[in-house]
């Protein structure tokens, strides 16, 4: 028999499964009932001899096992036996008076902990063997969203194993004689996951993971574990002067072997050249079959003037790092890539964006606006299939009012992109930042079916559930995602975003305490979006004093989104009350009323020119 005894409701074997798994994957035997304890007409034999055997009694607890007879005679059973028993909370519920004589002075754990569950179940003698593979949650939250209750009667959900080869590009380092060419490195990475990623049998980890690599301190195998990648592309690259060379590797990380390796030398007019034979030798060593229309896209270049190609490189390179003059910066360089090469659909496309992230974080000009327009006015008439250009558009449109305008263009990147996740995201960060948050969740689900481990899906879906009080859908999309986020913070615990997020989601999730005590560590912040979601998070928890420090010091770091700062002090919530009515509320209502000020002059002068 096993060494670990799972009670559980019929109704809550999704949740039962998973945990299920997660142990075994951690090395742990256990025992479920697969057929549903509530089904049984009568206490099967097989169930008291596992009982009896087990060294460990895991129940979960919810709505559903409170009305089960059938789990509360497992539990009685094992406190007779006087078995260990564990209580997890699959959501926040109050114990019947016969569950609460069982389970009295037993400390309950969240279900959504499992790393605290394991160190729980080490306590009752129960050692794992290793870490709990979290690429289950990852599978599970695309289980979940294939799941049609029209086509399937008995609303089974069905396997959607991904059969993609698993492949990422990183970080290219940077061995130029004078070691300023940087961006360069990065530009060669961030051509060849957008050409790799229209290569329909390769799962290629987004640019922001690439970014994301240079900063983990851990090793490559933990890594490739801990993202389910199998494939890696390493490599370096030399510029000295108009003369390039780029090295690269293709790793398979189970095997440790090198698929191969190659080295191609040229001057920057065989840039494109090169970084299309690197793509196809990838594909070769993948032994990845591709369609006519794959090779057509890994051939396309979106200029043919290398000058102008360089200058864009450079201007991503500062478009990342979001400062006001960094932002500056990437439009002047964006206009040079334009003015060497004015068919440079891209260029236009990315110039509009950085005009858009600078009106909206620092400069409230309305002719940067009536710029990003015209730019991405020209970008889909150089090229008419630049879906990705809509983003900017929907940003921009947004951010003028227009309202109509944007849903439209939103609309229309998602049926004319329908594979890309960022498509649905888009349409569904629409519906949030406009107040329709019911409708953002559909699109937000789209874009998990295509991308399950995006993050910022999964929060903007448990905030919107939160929004649309849709309960039961905000404490499951917030018992997925906290997992993720958790093993996340393993690999990068100081990043600040991840960490309020989480924080958020163990509220989102029912886990009040957890989520105080995560707000409690949120110090040191220096970033004024942080520190305004860290205010958000505190007035959550009803940590008011907190709330109004924190909220002025995003002030003072420059944050200026009238919107959501407004809604920061107007918000009600059943759960929270509103800031109206606290000593807190006039401070920040002074702070609010002094920001629309700052606004409406800067406006009316912009106005008189």
């Amino acid at each position: 028999m096993a060494d670990i005894f799972i009670s559980y409701s019929r109704q809550d074997s999704e949740q039962a499964n998973l945990l299920t798994e997660l142990l075994a994957s951690a090395g742990l035997s256990v025992w479920i009932d697969q057929s549903g304890i509530d089904v049984a007409t009568s206490w099967s034999g097989e169930i008291v001899d596992a009982i009896n055997e087990c060294k460990a009694f895991v129940v979960l607890l919810s709505p559903n096992s409170m009305d089960s007879h059938n789990v509360m005679k497992e539990v009685s059973l094992a406190s007779e036996k006087r078995k260990k028993i564990l209580p997890l909370d699959l959501e926040p519920v109050t114990l019947t008076r016969d569950f609460e004589y069982q389970l009295a002075g037993i400390q309950r754990a969240p279900m959504t902990n499992i790393d605290a569950i394991i160190r729980a179940l080490g306590k009752l003698g129960l050692q794992a063997t290793s870490a709990p593979s979290y690429q289950i949650v990852k599978d599970r939250v695309a289980q979940t969203l294939v799941c049609d209750p029209a086509t399937d009667a008995q609303n089974k959900v069905r396997s959607t194993q991904d059969e993609r080869k698993p492949l990422m590009i990183l970080p290219f380092e940077d061995l130029s004689p004078t070691a300023d060419n940087g961006w360069f490195a990065d530009g060669i990475v961030s051509e060849m996951i957008s050409a790799l990623s229209n290569v329909k049998a390769l799962r290629v980890a987004d640019q922001q993971a690439t970014k994301d690599y240079k900063r983990y301190q851990g090793t490559l195998p933990v890594y490739a574990r801990e993202m389910g990648i199998r494939y890696f592309v390493q490599g370096d690259v030399r510029k000295f002067g108009d003369n390039i060379k780029i090295t690269s590797r293709l790793l398979d990380i189970e095997t440790g072997d090198h698929l191969w390796q190659d080295s191609m030398k040229g001057v920057m007019n065989d840039i494109f050249e090169i970084q299309e034979a690197v793509a196809l030798k990838v594909v070769e060593g993948l032994k990845v079959h591709l369609a006519f229309d794959e090779k057509k896209k890994l051939a396309e270049r979106g200029t043919e003037n290398a000058e102008a190609y360089e200058f864009f490189l450079k201007a991503d390179e500062y478009f990342q790092r979001q400062t006001k003059e960094d932002l500056l910066l990437a439009v002047q360089l964006y206009s040079e890539a334009i003015a060497l090469d004015p068919t440079y659909a891209t260029a236009h496309s990315a110039k509009a964006n950085s005009l858009a992230a600078l009106y909206r974080d620092y400069t409230r000009d309305p002719a940067l606006l009536e710029e990003g327009i015209a730019l991405i006015k020209e970008a889909r008439r150089l090229k008419p299939d630049l879906w990705k250009a809509s983003n900017p558009l929907v940003a921009v449109l947004m951010l003028q009012g227009k309202l109509e305008e944007a849903e439209v263009a939103a609309q229309e990147y998602r049926q004319n992109a329908p594979e890309d996740f960022l498509s649905h995201f888009s349409l569904g960060f629409f519906y949030q930042n406009t107040d329709q948050d019911a409708r953002a969740i559909a699109p937000f689900e789209e874009s998990l079916k295509r991308n399950p481990e995006y993050l910022p899906t999964l929060f903007n879906l448990a905030l919107s559930c939160n929004s649309a009080k849709e309960r039961e859908k905000q404490a499951h999309w917030s018992s997925i995602a906290i997992p993720l986020y958790e093993k996340r913070l393993k690999l990068f615990p100081d990043e600040e975003t991840t960490r309020i997020s989480h924080a958020s989601l163990l509220y989102y999730a029912g886990r009040d305490d957890d989520a105080r005590a995560a707000a409690r560590k949120l110090e040191n912040l220096r970033d004024g979006l942080a520190l305004f979601n860290t205010a958000c998070l505190q007035r959550m928890v009803k940590d008011y004093g907190a709330a109004q420090q924190t909220f002025g010091r995003s002030i003072e770091a420059g944050f200026r989104n009238i919107r959501a700062i407004r809604s920061f002090l107007d918000a009600e919530n059943e759960r929270i009350g509103t800031l109206n009515g606290t000593p807190e509320w006039e401070a920040v209502r002074e702070l609010v009323e002094k920001i629309e000020a700052e606004q409406a002059a800067a406006k009316e002068v912009n106005a008189n020119g």
